[in-house]
């Protein structure tokens, strides 16, 4: 057991390198460098702010709608989107998603239509929303992007941020480019562009104290992240921190920490061979559990080209999800069950119901492990855990219930 503890795989990739650390170190004394290195994101202006959700925020903001204005989203999300619509003083209007792809589900959308002012579509994992089914459901309104997964992902050539009014990224330590957190905020309309130029530039900037605790805390995390300590610390300091909610994001207002921008900067210059490799790893990972029976992989649709941020897979009840989590820590792979509790913390912020895939999503999906840091033969303990963990539940349960995109289907005894 110590010998697994001590060669665990995790569940997220944290590459925040010493030169990040010394590069974070020099930029709490400093002036945040302007986003130049996102050229890599299209050419049109771009905005730092303190998170993705406060991005979002903004955005919204800076579009000048009516108070109380609907804002369509979909619920399998990360809920701190819900609340930054809620905090900018407009109302999140649910829409479900699709059972495959896990994106907001255009036909529903376009059911919807009349109660929201403003779409907002979430690039899950790395998939694209369908993009030009949503614009054309949506009508005049205006659509944003969620993009914080989807940075040079594709659909029929265009890449995931250039197809609404706006779109934002994030710089939180489960993304690509780890830089501890911060966001940015991208504009293709140039009034909007004015208006949240003038927006940020009010913003305060966090104490250097704040700064440099924030720096020492993400060189931690980054340490304990690593195969040799993640499963001894990693992995108990994870379940505290979720049990206390201590990496639950703010919606503060104020500004990208220095630190923070000058990383996600460095970071940006490797990008595009991190997510070479990450993609390499999904696509191994993808071909050793093309077999596996009743499960729903993430395969790239028609036309589209994935980053493949995560590696998302549908089993088929949560007793066998939970089965597959548990069998696979056994063997030292960790995984993640992101956003199962999203249906709960979105009752609080308005949701009554009526979206049935997501609700069926929450408690079947797992993440499996698939980031550039793992080599061939990682990918091959992930598999075989995966499929061992699954097929040693399923031999237990020969007659378990099936679900099929969220509808039950009862198996004969």
């Amino acid at each position: 057991m110590l010998d697994t503890r001590l060669n665990s795989i995790p569940r997220f990739a944290l590459p925040y390198t010493a030169a990040d650390f010394r590069a974070a170190l020099m930029a709490v004394f400093g002036a945040p460098p302007p986003p130049k290195e996102f050229g890599l994101l299209g050419g049109s202006p771009k905005f730092w702010t303190g998170s993705g959700r406060q991005a979002l925020r903004l955005l919204l903001t800076s579009l000048d709608l009516a108070p109380g204005s609907g804002v369509a989203l979909p619920l399998f999300a990360d809920p701190s989107l819900a609340a930054a619509i809620v905090a900018a003083g407009h109302k999140p209007v649910f829409i479900d998603i699709d059972p495959v792809t896990l994106t907001i589900d255009p036909r529903i959308v376009d059911a919807a239509s009349g109660r929201f002012d403003v779409l907002l579509a979430v690039h899950l994992f790395g998939h694209l929303a369908d993009m030009p089914a949503l614009l054309s459901a949506a009508g005049d309104c205006a659509a944003i992007e969620d993009a914080a997964h989807a940075p040079l992902s594709c659909l029929n050539g265009r890449m995931a941020g250039n197809f609404g009014i706006a779109s934002f990224y994030s710089f939180a330590s489960t993304k690509y480019w780890p830089a501890g957190g911060g966001g940015l905020a991208v504009t293709h309309d140039p009034h909007m562009a004015r208006r949240l130029q003038s927006l940020v530039a009010t913003l305060p900037h966090p104490s250097r104290l704040r700064e440099l605790r924030n720096v020492f805390m993400q060189g931690a995390k980054s340490v304990v992240f690593s195969k040799l300590w993640y499963g001894i610390f990693g992995k108990p300091l994870r379940r505290w921190a979720d049990d206390w909610a201590l990496l639950e994001p703010r919606l503060e207002q104020v500004g990208i920490q220095r630190s923070y921008a000058a990383v996600a900067c460095r970071q940006a210059t490797v990008f595009a061979m991190r997510v070479e490799s990450q993609r390499a790893n999904s696509l191994h990972l993808l071909s050793r559990l093309a077999g596996a029976e009743e499960v729903t992989l993430p395969r790239e649709r028609v036309g589209a080209r994935y980053n493949y941020h995560l590696f998302p897979v549908l089993l088929r009840d949560r007793r066998e999800r939970d089965a597959v989590v548990a069998g696979m820590w056994e063997k030292g792979v960790d995984t993640s069950t992101i956003y199962c509790g999203v249906v709960d913390e979105c009752r609080r912020l308005g949701y009554t119901g009526g979206c049935p895939v997501s609700e069926s999503v929450t408690e079947r999906l797992i993440t499996l492990p698939n980031h550039a840091a793992l080599n061939s033969h990682d990918i091959d303990r992930v598999a075989d855990a995966f499929l061992a963990s699954l097929r040693g539940w399923r031999t237990a349960r020969p007659t378990y219930p099936v679900y099929s995109f969220g509808v039950r289907k009862p198996v004969a005894p």
